[in-house]
């Protein structure tokens, strides 16, 4: 059985008599990129809020500890992070805004922050820009610079919600590929993805939200029926037997 990230017990979104949101028996991995995907957008926003602990207190664990509790800053989990005000700074200055605290604003970074930033902008492709201010870079590189920063973060999860704004098909391809190859050294990523974006085949997970419900979770492979059209396999797939429940290493 595979480490689990997070094991939702029940998970509610309400506003004021409606339920915008009613998940139960939600898990996912550890070291994997999850993709959660729904036919109106709003869900899988609302679901990775709901994770990261802005809609209330929900029933479950992350990495076997309690949920992040709204209003409370939780050192296991990075967001996407805010869009740059300041034009002209620097792209690796930026990307290096989160590491440095404020206390340490007027220091210089240290080799491990600059190693740590260098590795993020290889990552989303834009290690030759580092030096250029971000008036310079077009909307998609300060799209890939959001997420670079986000990186160079040292929480263990990544919540990336919206994270496809400005980036081309190919872009999104290549950075959900190489995710992929960054989430086994450590990193959970769960992000959110439109219906039917081809970003899902690189994803080693996948959450399926409709009508505000869980409709199914399980690897791609497992949901390939669900994405063709078919009735959907709801996976229980962590659980012991059979074989084919469990998660692919």
């Amino acid at each position: 059985m595979p480490d689990l990230a997070y094991q939702i017990e029940r998970l509610q979104v309400r506003r004021g008599n409606d339920s915008l949101l009613d998940c139960q028996q939600l898990q996912i991995p550890a070291h994997r990129v999850t993709a959660v995907i729904a036919a109106h957008a709003p869900e899988h926003s609302l679901l990775l809020q709901a994770l990261a602990g802005a809609h209330g207190r929900q029933q479950g664990r992350l990495f076997g500890q309690p949920l992040p509790q709204a209003g409370r800053h939780d050192a296991r989990i990075a967001g996407l992070a805010p869009a740059a005000t300041n034009p002209r700074q620097r792209l690796c200055d930026y990307v290096l805004q989160d590491r440095l605290p404020a206390s340490r604003w007027l220091l210089r970074p240290s080799p491990l922050d600059r190693d740590a930033a260098t590795l993020a902008l290889r990552l989303v492709a834009l290690e030759a820009q580092a030096g250029q201010r971000l008036a310079n870079l077009t909307p998609s590189e300060q799209q890939l610079a959001r997420i670079a920063r986000s990186l160079t973060q040292p929480a263990p999860l990544l919540l990336l919600d919206q994270w496809i704004a400005h980036l081309s098909a190919q872009q999104q391809l290549l950075l959900m590929q190489r995710l992929a190859r960054l989430a086994p050294t450590g990193r959970t990523i769960i992000c959110t993805l439109p219906e039917h974006s081809p970003a899902a085949s690189h994803a080693q997970w996948l959450v399926l939200l409709a009508g505000g419900r869980l409709l199914a979770q399980g690897s791609p492979a497992q949901l390939q029926p669900a994405a063709s059209g078919h009735p959907p396999y709801h996976a229980a797939p962590f659980a012991s037997p059979p074989d084919h429940q469990r998660l692919a290493a």
